[in-house]
């Protein structure tokens, strides 16, 4: 059994930062996160990352934030404890994966 890629992780972090109003602390975003797409998660995402015992799923998303932070789809942190939030690029990425989205169903 595989991992969920980091594509899709990002995908669905897109889609929760949008639906919470482009902003959420790490903590909301990942319990929102699970709340949606848990079912979608492989039993590997479940696994503790053996570096620091983190969930895989939520490590991995994590890292997925920093990789969209450089791509300039999400703001960067400030100072410790900030929410991860949208850029006005990220918003713009937001409807169209909402868009793609409502096209597919």
């Amino acid at each position: 059994m595989q991992l969920t890629p980091h594509e899709v992780l990002g995908r669905w972090l897109l889609i929760t930062l949008g639906e919470m109003g482009g902003t959420g602390s790490k903590q909301a975003v990942l319990r929102r996160i699970r709340e949606r797409y848990g079912p979608q998660l492989t039993e590997m995402d479940h696994l503790p990352q053996p570096s620091n015992g983190e969930v895989k799923w939520e490590n991995r998303t994590a890292w997925q934030r920093n990789r969209m932070v450089k791509a300039g789809l999400l703001k960067p942190y400030e100072r410790h404890g900030d929410p991860w939030a949208l850029t006005e690029t990220g918003w713009i990425a937001h409807r169209a994966v909402k868009s793609a989205q409502r096209g597919s169903a």
